[in-house]
């Protein structure tokens, strides 16, 4: 079920729902892209999830044109590239490039349900670098658990829905392709329920 959380800042709206991304089941609550994904609508374009094309697109600019590392020429040359970046030959050789895609979606908390604390925070370990992690815990949390989770930058929801510890906030230093992403899959399954 996607959840409308309303608007969050200029051309962009939060949504929440729950879904399985790369065997996990999370709930994701992420921002929207609005003018990302008009563009992508009207290019007939949906989400782009395969990460060394975007590690390659990450290697572009979105203003000009640079050189394409030789390890992407291949991958942003294909087929599928061509509606996300704009490659040409240079005369001497290589190729220039610029990315034609943003990123569609910010993800702004990455939440768990588990009976047991152990098991919330092995699923929160996968995530972290993604964004901020919530774990909600059935079982009575002990205060070693508590003190765990905050050590780990976890936030943890008791059984009654109280938050008892908010998750540590999440400053990320640079984009990378893994980020991209998990933003795409979060995407994808956006257009399945928005449609």
């Amino acid at each position: 079920m996607l959840e409308v959380l309303g608007l969050r800042g200029a051309g962009n709206r939060a949504f929440r729902h729950t879904g399985s991304f790369d065997g996990a089941c999370l709930t994701v609550t992420y921002l929207v892209d609005l003018a990302e994904h008009e563009s992508r609508l009207s290019r007939g374009l949906g989400a782009v999830t395969d990460e060394f094309l975007l590690a390659g697109l990450l290697s572009l600019p979105t203003e000009d044109m640079a050189a394409v590392e030789p390890r992407f020429a291949r991958a942003l040359r294909s087929a599928d590239a061509s509606r996300v970046s704009a490659v040409i030959r240079d005369p001497e050789g290589g190729f220039w490039g610029r990315r034609r895609l943003g990123v569609p979606v910010e993800i702004l908390e990455l939440e768990t349900e588990s009976a047991r604390w152990r098991r919330g925070r092995e699923v929160a370990h996968q995530w972290v670098g993604y964004g901020p992690r919530l774990v909600n815990v059935y079982d009575e949390i002990q205060p070693f658990e508590i003190a765990e989770a905050s050590h780990y930058g976890i936030g943890l929801v008791a059984r009654d829905g109280v938050r008892i510890l908010e998750p540590a906030p999440y400053s990320p230093q640079r984009w990378t392709s893994a980020r991209w992403r998990l933003s795409e899959l979060v995407y994808t399954q956006f257009l399945k329920l928005d449609a």
